[in-house]
């Protein structure tokens, strides 16, 4: 029995592949960033560049709430390849809240000036569907790349990983088709770029785990 268990060690040990760890988090950060780069480069030469900076920046909300969406994007990233691996911080997935909390409030600031300016009147269209299709087009292989990178986080935190990516490729992609497309107003920006990112990341909280169960270790 002792010479059966000594030649299973010795067989499993052979058989043995060494695990490559992961790269620490701000690692994959920034190389998350380079692949957000490239792609905002991308939508850039397609949509073509405004060749000044955005309207938007004309009011302090308008250049808060940008700042404040690339900055989510950003600390989501982080906080995803932090809520996916085992052991850590669940507390991680509130990073993201104070930068998403001054994004929406400074597209709520840049509504307010407006109305205000237009003596209370509040203009609300279609004009700028296109902008949150966009998004939306942007948004999507950046979450798959994420998900791909973070897969097996199906079987550690499904949800708080697929919502923490969706926030993280929704606001980055905001800020790069807000730097190729002219609003007509700051209700709109609140209603097309505020309203799909919300929508987006009801999404992913619904789908999170079947979506990384279907690509993830979960599945096996």
């Amino acid at each position: 029995m002792r010479g059966d268990t000594d030649r299973l060690i010795e067989q499993l040990a052979a058989q043995a592949r060494p695990v490559r760890p992961l790269a620490p988090p701000l690692v994959r950060t920034f190389a998350w960033c380079g692949a957000v780069v490239a792609v905002a480069l991308l939508v850039v030469v397609l949509m073509g560049w405004r060749g000044a900076p955005p309207e938007d920046f004309a009011h302090p909300g308008g250049r808060w709430s940008w700042w404040g969406s690339v900055l989510a994007g950003l600390l989501a990233a982080y906080a995803v390849f932090q809520v996916s691996v085992p052991g850590r911080l669940r507390a991680w997935a509130w990073l993201p809240l104070p930068a998403a909390i001054a994004w929406f409030a400074g597209m709520g600031w840049g509504c307010l000036a407006q109305v205000r300016a237009d003596g209370g009147a509040v203009a609300l269209g279609l004009g700028s569907w296109h902008c949150a299709l966009a998004i939306t087009l942007v948004s999507a292989p950046m979450l798959l790349v994420m998900l791909l990178l973070v897969r097996h986080a199906g079987v550690v935190r499904p949800v708080p990983t697929t919502v923490l990516a969706m926030l993280s490729a929704a606001g980055l992609s905001s800020a790069a088709v807000s730097l190729v497309h002219g609003h007509e107003s700051a209700l709109l920006t609140l209603a097309w770029h505020g309203g799909v990112v919300l929508l987006l990341c009801a999404a992913a909280w619904l789908s999170g785990r079947p979506l990384l169960g279907w690509i993830g270790y979960a599945r096996r």
